[in-house]
């Protein structure tokens, strides 16, 4: 059940409708069953482990709320330890034990389903692995208390707009809402499904779109020349943030719905003037993730462990910015997919916010000198531009099937040669879309603080403007039940 499916508006409709008029003491559970329901869609077995995992960890935050700092530490770690593998143990089955036969079986309700003849990652174990460790690590540091009702735990972990792409939440922005229990509010309501219709948008008139030029010129690299390849991969960085932050607008929409507000998970990243603007602009409940429960904790572990003095007339501080920076993104690779083209685009983003940080003084020099404010115009269009580059290269090294495809791709574009392949009706498809969204993020980024894209002053206006999207969606939209790209991970 996809959210880019009619099933799911149907399934969000009843669940939301009973919701609302169910009484307040009771919507908790209609929720939880709702979430259960919209997980067994996919592979039902699977939700034994999510109901397995979410219990131990129920148990164990009680246990680590309780007992010393010294023994608190020590099962934290344990905690952290057996939630990884659990989720290692999946992801890299297929790679450890390749020739083991899994049998799984998907539910279609319409038709048979076939066995599913390997160990696949269930669905939103990442996300929801995430969401259980920054829940364990905040008891530990006392800023929450532990989930006394193990229904309200379940709904924090299984609430099925975010359960399989996030955005990751934490516990103390969830929970509370849960305890809550939000009153029917029309105006959040009319707000989320606008949301959604936006997010439909993005992925089904532009992802999806994008998705053909990018699958047929990355899925046969060796045939296409460098211009094509180019092109592709501006193509692929539009179709990757259409279709993760449409997925995104759908999530928070849904959640709407019932009342509840969601993490923003994007911020027009490719508005970004720097690196480090980029990750605080795309998947952000990821990026401060990884922020707060990798690089702080280990940069801190390292300055309380390294003497204050210069590495080869380097100082302290920018040898542990190079080392936390370095495994933290190596990690952020590793977990967005198994083999070397990851690993190579978490490192990228490594390298590049090292050279950021350890030129930071170098750089204010040279505005300095040549008297370059950092709000100029001209300034801030050209660290767009450089950032966007940067990230552009990135994307060669995740989208390419393997490593030694990237490097040729790498190797093509630079030598930008031959003619551009053009499947024209796809190619204008293509950058009309591209064109559409980037007019409607300038708008928010320098004229409006709106969290919608068609906001006026006349509802008349902002109706038609709503009802041509719709118009557009159905001419335009793919509706092949193409999976979100981020479902994977």
């Amino acid at each position: 059940m996809i959210f880019n499916s009619l099933i799911y508006l149907f399934f969000l409709g009843i669940v939301a409708i009973a919701y609302h008029l169910l009484p307040g003491r009771t919507r908790w559970i209609w929720l939880l069953f709702a979430s259960i329901g919209y997980y067994l869609s996919f592979i039902p077995v699977f939700i034994l482990l999510l109901f397995a995992v979410a219990l131990f960890n129920y148990v164990l935050a009680k246990r680590l709320a309780k007992i010393q700092d010294e023994k608190s530490s020590h099962l934290l770690i344990l905690i952290i330890v057996l939630n990884v593998l659990i989720l290692a143990f999946f992801k890299y089955f297929n790679i450890l034990f390749p020739g083991i036969q899994i049998h799984l079986y998907s539910v279609d309700i319409f038709s048979q389903s076939d066995a599913i003849n390997k160990m696949i990652l269930p669905l939103g174990l990442s996300y929801f692995t995430f969401t259980i460790l920054s829940y364990q690590i905040e008891v530990k540091r006392r800023t929450i208390q532990p989930e006394k009702h193990f229904g309200y735990f379940l709904i924090f972990l299984f609430f099925f707009p975010k359960i399989t792409q996030g955005p990751i939440e934490r516990p103390q922005h969830l929970i509370p809402q849960i305890h809550q229990c939000p009153p029917f509010n029309y105006h959040l309501v009319v707000k989320g499904l606008k949301l959604m219709l936006w997010g439909f948008f993005k992925k089904l008139v532009v992802a999806d779109r994008l998705a053909i030029y990018v699958n047929a010129v990355y899925n046969h690299s060796e045939h296409h020349t460098g211009i094509s390849l180019l092109v592709a991969t501006i193509f692929f960085a539009f179709q990757i943030y259409a279709d993760f932050s449409g997925y995104t607008d759908i999530a928070i929409g849904s959640a709407n719905l019932f009342g509840f507000n969601l993490t923003n998970n994007f911020k027009r990243p490719y508005f970004a003037t720097s690196i480090k603007d980029f990750w605080n602009r795309w998947h952000i409940t990821f990026s401060t993730w990884l922020r707060d429960y990798i690089f702080l904790p280990l940069a801190y572990f390292l300055s309380n462990r390294m003497k204050k003095q210069k590495y080869f007339y380097i100082s302290t501080e920018k040898w542990i910015y190079l080392i936390a920076i370095m495994i933290t993104f190596a990690i952020c690779g590793i977990w967005h997919g198994v083999g070397w083209t990851y690993l190579i685009w978490g490192i990228l983003f490594g390298l590049y916010l090292t050279y950021s940080n350890w030129t930071r003084d170098l750089q204010k020099k040279f505005r300095t000198r040549f008297n370059i404010r950092k709000t100029s115009n001209y300034y801030v269009i050209y660290k767009v531009l450089l950032t966007f580059v940067l990230v552009l290269f990135t994307w060669i090294f995740f989208r390419a099937n393997t490593t030694r495809e990237a490097f040729h791709i790498v190797k093509s574009i630079f030598a930008f040669e031959g003619q551009l392949f053009v499947d024209y009706p796809t190619f204008i498809y293509g950058i009309g879309g591209i064109l559409f969204v980037l007019f409607f993020e300038y708008r928010h980024e320098y004229h409006s603080d709106s969290s919608l894209t068609f906001r006026t002053n006349h509802w008349i206006k902002e109706s038609l403007l709503y009802g041509s999207l719709i118009i557009i969606i159905l001419l335009v939209g793919v509706f092949d039940g193409s999976q979100f790209i981020y479902f994977q991970f």
